[in-house]
């Protein structure tokens, strides 16, 4: 039996045969269009960014004008080796009170502040972020706090905390931190924690929940206990190796530092570490976007979660 397609069959089906053409090219493209823009989603995603960190040892005063002189060398040092963020100890503005002082009567706010913003111009101008603590008067509930501040190279203030894990001693002057935030700069999720907190790896888990690579640690414990340099040391390499992401912590210069400032990788190892009871910049260079470890949360399991507001 012989099929015959009229001349309108033959026209409709050669139309019908050039958009089904049509739409396979078109649909091929939108395909291949999405692909390169995934890939090139997840590329930079994937992009490393490499930084070079540093830690400012220096011993601290219970003199706001020696630390700013101090702070100032660090960081034209800093700004010289090209160094992108610094980290200093706590309270490296004021000096650390509950060591050095028996009330914070020493400390004027008003000073203070002045004196961070001497640190924020000279991020600015030397084109450096910087992690910077102070005794800090909380200026809504009148309370003083143990502060650190996140400031960017453009010298602006991208947020603090104030330390929530504090020794019975020292919550004689300050009041407990309420708020563990994270930071975000340069395509860098950051996050921050004081001396005492490091004892605490409950809350170092929590950041690595909220995708943080780079932890800022500021820390001033000295004054006795030598034998705990290398306890500490291996806590920090620990949070380090157990949470997959890098470290950078920064300890007073002494007098008889119970740690010493280092910087480690995600693995848990030691990429820098500065000398016992010494005055010295460290620098690394780190890609900041790194995360390694065994980080699978058994959510069904137990849980860790926050109760206060990032």
């Amino acid at each position: 039996m012989n099929t015959y397609l009229s001349k309108a069959d033959k026209h409709f089906f050669h139309e019908m045969l050039l958009i089904t053409i049509s739409v396979v090219i078109v649909l091929t493209m939108a395909a291949k269009t999405a692909y390169t823009s995934k890939t090139q989603k997840q590329k930079q995603v994937n992009r490393p960014i490499m930084l070079r960190v540093a830690a400012g040892q220096f011993q601290l005063q219970p003199n706001l004008d020696d630390n700013i002189e101090s702070i100032k060398k660090m960081l034209e040092r800093a700004s010289k080796k090209n160094v992108d963020i610094i980290v200093f100890p706590e309270c490296g503005l004021t000096g650390y009170p509950a060591s050095d002082k028996e009330s914070l009567d020493y400390v004027n706010q008003n000073r203070t502040e002045k004196a961070l913003e001497e640190v924020q111009k000279l991020a600015k101008e030397l084109h450096l972020a910087v992690a910077i603590g102070a005794a800090w008067k909380d200026d809504e509930e009148n309370l003083w706090r143990n502060r650190a501040f996140l400031i960017n190279e453009n010298g602006e203030i991208l947020g603090h905390y104030d330390k929530i894990q504090q020794t019975a001693h020292e919550r004689k002057f300050f009041v407990d931190g309420k708020r563990l935030p994270t930071f975000s700069w340069r395509g860098v999720r950051i996050g921050m924690l004081v001396c005492m907190d490091m004892r605490y790896p409950e809350l170092w888990r929590l950041m690595r929940k909220d995708n943080v690579s780079l932890m800022l640690h500021l820390a001033s414990a000295y004054g006795s206990a030598e034998w705990k340099v290398p306890v500490l040391e291996g806590t920090m390499r620990c949070r380090a190796a157990e949470n997959g992401y890098h470290i950078v912590s920064c300890n007073n210069a002494g007098p008889i530092p119970m740690m010493v400032s280092g910087i480690y990788n995600p693995r848990g190892l030691v990429l820098t570490k500065a000398n016992y009871a010494v005055e010295e910049l460290i620098i690394a260079e780190i890609d900041a976007r790194k995360l390694e470890g065994f980080v699978d949360f058994a959510d069904d399991v137990y849980k860790l979660r926050r109760v206060a507001t990032n």
